[in-house]
Parts: structure tokens; sequence; C-alpha cells
């Protein structure tokens, strides 16, 4: 008995060592990841996409990951305005998410930089394009490439290939990026010297207003002082497909447009109302899908083999968004890094290898890399140098 007695002792300590090791060392916590998106309203659309690719790019790391924790993905809809991208934002926060992809549009992303600010949450939007916001918050990066480096090269390869001398542009004022890329378009022009641009077109929509048919300044357009030669669109998603599909209704088909972040996927929507509707458009983008680079090429055939479809510019800019995110991550080699410890590793990435090409962000959280311009042949974007 005084033999089973020890034996029994020590089974017991074995069993009350190994639960006391098992307490001091439980298993990692799930890395939440918050993904800010438009799932209704008038950008629903948009963010649906955006869905789409961020839980494939989330699914793909947790297979292929060197983290201890599992990537989990918690998702708010912005509902397309800027009260709800600011509620999703303070919901995420609240349940205590360090990490945020999102907003989508560059007036939304102004509008969160307070709340980032205050609780110093690391955020990548994958969409905003406005010039100067990264520069007012140190947790703010932006994966989109700004007006800054788009519009120079939508300007250089597409008077390239036209040799445009007379030009008109239509513009949102109501919304930043429109803004800030009609301002970078002037300045561009300004430097060839010999562009002329006194067919100055405007129109109003916020992003939680219903989209004006635009008829008044197609209609001008269609009447110019001189025979344009090109014209130049800036406006969000819902704009574009409704100029395109006005503008064709009512005659506008023989002069080259130029429209800087039109998606693919607005070009498959349009072709679905008016086949030829969007043939020709000059588009200045950050990503496509007939791009060469392996990495996008890779992505594309998970894309395909995943869902049986493309991938548009909008999965494109989710999902490099999050694999930003993920490569920060991984970078700081901790089991639970800080979000400061994450700002820092986004704030010193250069020459990453990302499906848009070789990418780095700048001193301010802006990207640099390669835009992409090409015209538009049936459903797709032909590059014009690639």
């Amino acid at each position: 008995m005084r033999i089973l007695s020890i034996i029994l002792a020590t089974v017991l300590l074995i069993q009350l060592s190994s639960c006391d090791t098992n307490s001091e060392d439980p298993p990692p916590a799930d890395t939440v990841i918050g993904l800010a998106i438009p799932l209704t309203g008038s950008l629903a659309r948009v963010g649906q996409d955006m869905r789409l690719a961020a839980e494939m790019a989330t699914a793909l790391t947790n297979e292929d990951s060197t983290l201890d924790a599992t990537i989990r993905l918690s998702i708010e809809d912005t509902r397309s305005t800027a009260d709800g991208t600011k509620e999703a934002f303070e919901k995420l926060i609240a349940d205590g998410t360090q990490y945020i992809v999102g907003p989508y549009s560059s007036a939304n992303t102004e509008e969160i930089i307070p709340i980032i600010d205050e609780a110093g949450v690391v955020t990548i939007a994958p969409a905003s394009a406005a010039d100067g916001l990264s520069e007012e918050s140190q947790w703010l990066f932006r994966s989109s490439l700004t007006v800054d480096y788009l519009i120079p090269a939508a300007v250089k390869e597409t008077h390239d290939a036209l040799g445009y001398d007379y030009i008109a542009s239509l513009t949102n004022q109501a919304d930043r990026f429109s803004v800030s890329a009609f301002d970078k378009l002037v300045e561009e022009i300004g430097e060839i010297g010999r562009i002329r641009l006194d067919l100055k077109e405007t129109f109003a929509r916020f992003p939680d207003q219903a989209i004006p048919q635009m008829d008044s300044q197609i209609r001008s357009l269609l009447n110019p002082p001189q025979p344009l030669d090109a014209i130049f669109f800036f406006g969000l998603a819902p704009d574009r497909l409704n100029f395109i599909l006005r503008s064709h209704l009512l005659g506008l088909k023989n002069v080259p447009i130029i429209m800087p972040a039109l998606s693919t996927s607005d070009i498959r929507i349009a072709r679905e109302t008016v086949p030829d509707a969007t043939e020709g458009i000059y588009v200045a983008q950050v990503w496509v899908d007939g791009s060469s680079h392996p990495t996008s090429k890779a992505f594309v055939e998970a894309f395909q083999k995943r869902y049986s479809a493309l991938p548009n510019d909008f999965h494109a800019r989710a999902y490099a968004a999050i694999n930003l995110l993920f490569k920060a991550l991984e970078e700081t080699e901790a089991a639970s890094p800080t979000s400061d410890a994450v700002r820092v590793e986004l704030s010193e990435m250069r020459n990453v290898d990302t499906i848009y090409g070789p990418f780095s962000f700048d001193e301010n959280g802006d990207a640099i890399y390669s835009p992409r311009v090409g015209v538009v042949r049936g459903n797709t974007i032909e590059l014009l140098n690639d």
C-alpha cells in the first residue's frame, strides 16, 4: 500500500506540473484584422468585392504563415457614408482591434484620422488616392497610388499615345480625390506647355447622395468652343459608371475619354447595359489583371481557381493591403506584436514584392510603385506599356 501511495502521488505531481505548464503557456490568441468597407449603400458592390479578396488573402496566409497565431477578420459595414465609416472604426476599436484595413474613399479616410490617432490603431487604406492625407497621421498608410503618382503617368502615357492639344475635364467637385486629381492634371499639362484646358465642367455628389445624370455637362462637352482631342473624367465608381452610360446615350462617342481609376468591374457592368460603351476609354490604374509581374499572375491564378472568375482592381486593392499588413506582423518576429511595432515595420517597407510589383511606403506612408496605363478592349484593359 505504501508503494502504491508513492506511485499515485508521483502521477498526481506530474499531472499538476503539466497543468501548471499549460496555464503558463496558453495557446496564442487569434490576431484580429479589422476590415471596414461599404457592404451596403452606393458603394456596396465595391465593398463586396473587397471582402471576397480579403477573405481569400486571410485563408491563404493562415495556410502558409510563420505566425503562431491564426489570423481572423472582423468585418464592419461602413454603409458608404462618412457616419457609417466612423461608426465602423469606433466599433472595431472598442472591440480591441489594433489593425484595420479600410475605408474605401479619400473623403471617408479623412474622417477617421482623428479616431485612429487617438486610439493608436494601424490603418491601411486600400483605395484612398487624394493628395496629402497620410501626412496628417503616423498611423495611416495608403496602399493605393495617390494622384501624385497616378495622374502624371496618365498624362504622360496618354499624351504619348494620343498627342492631344485641346482637352476638357468633368470633375466631381464634392469629392476630395476627384478635385486633387483635377489639380494634378492642371499642374502636369502646365509643365508640358502647349495643352489647352479651356472647358472645365463640374458636378457635385457626395458619396451618400444620388447620382446626377450630368446631361447638361455632357451636352457642353458635345458642343465645345473647338473640337476636343480628349476628355478627362474624375469621379468615384458610381460617377464613372453613370458618365459612361449617359455620355454614350447622348452621343459622346468620338472623343477619347481618359478615366483614372476605372475598374474592370465597372467596365463589365457597363458592357452588360451597352456592350460597346467602354470601348477605347483610356485608364490609369494601380493594377490590371493582364500584368506580367509573376506575383500578380500568381494572384490571378489563385483567384480564378477559388472563385472561377477574373479579379478586378477592387479585389486586388484589398488583397494587397491585407498582405502588406500580414508581412508587417511577421517582420516584428513577436508572438504578440504591438500596434506601434507594426507601424514601424510598415513605415520601413522598401521594395517589397507585391501584386503591384516592387512596393515601398514613402516617408509619409504613401505607396510608391509603377502605375498601369492602358486602353479598354472588350472586358479588359490592354496596357500601353508593361
